[in-house]
């Protein structure tokens, strides 16, 4: 399984996109890319961080080896929204993209959704049970942490982590979302409503699902309702 290499605070995404279009060469942008992320020290440290942003925002999952940015779905979106509506879409973008994340938010969300406090040393012991690599898990699990604080969705307290607000997500952020779960998530143009996995979506406040669902019918997607089923297919 793929590690979560660097935490990632959203200024330093927001920021890359805003430089960057579709097509341009990465590395010929490295020097602006750098400025950006004035608070590394070091080369390595921000060529890491530009590999992690590039993986997840500036190319296509597939092709996470390529050179150049792709026309791809969180990119685009990115670069129509304001920072503060784009950060709970770069969030979710990181939560459908990394395995390792969803595993770490399943055993967030099974034993701290409804507490104050996360401890964060009972998290490393089930992140090496989970993975098996220590390394590579208690490292993983450090940088999702970090950047959740990054977030604003938790905050250090001694050792451990409080929550703070979840993100207010309207019905068109949530629209975006249902796009990026669809493709990257199902790999499906078909959504199960009733189905979405909790512990991706427990960050987020969101609308009605239903209603939406009703609402934006014949207009993003199909949308079916059965007496145990509520299934869009996206446009």
């Amino acid at each position: 399984m793929k590690g979560f290499d660097r935490p990632l605070k959203p200024e330093w995404i927001y920021k890359t996109i805003d430089i960057l279009e579709v097509g341009d060469t990465i590395y010929k942008k490295r020097d602006k890319i750098d400025n950006i992320l004035v608070e590394l020290d070091g080369k390595t440290g921000k060529r890491k961080v530009i590999t992690v942003m590039g993986r997840y925002f500036l190319k296509d999952i597939d092709n996470s080896r390529g050179r150049k940015v792709t026309d791809n779905l969180i990119f685009n979106m990115v670069k129509e929204e304001s920072f503060e509506r784009a950060k709970p879409l770069m969030l979710f973008n990181l939560l459908v993209k990394a395995p390792i994340l969803q595993k770490f938010s399943k055993e967030i969300y099974r034993n701290y959704s409804s507490k104050e406090t996360i401890d964060s040393n009972y998290l490393r012991e089930k992140a090496y049970q989970n993975i098996g690599e220590r390394d590579i898990a208690r490292r993983s699990l450090r940088n999702f942490l970090n950047t959740l604080v990054d977030f604003s969705l938790i905050e250090v307290e001694g050792n451990n982590y409080t929550w703070k607000d979840k993100f207010q997500v309207d019905e068109e952020l949530m629209i975006s979302f249902l796009k990026l779960y669809g493709k990257h998530y199902v790999d499906s143009p078909q959504i199960s409503l009733l189905d979405l996995p909790k512990h991706i979506f427990f960050y987020f406040e969101t609308p009605d699902l239903m209603k939406l669902a009703q609402k934006y019918n014949n207009v993003y997607w199909q949308y079916v309702r059965r007496i145990n089923a509520a299934l869009i297919t996206m446009k």
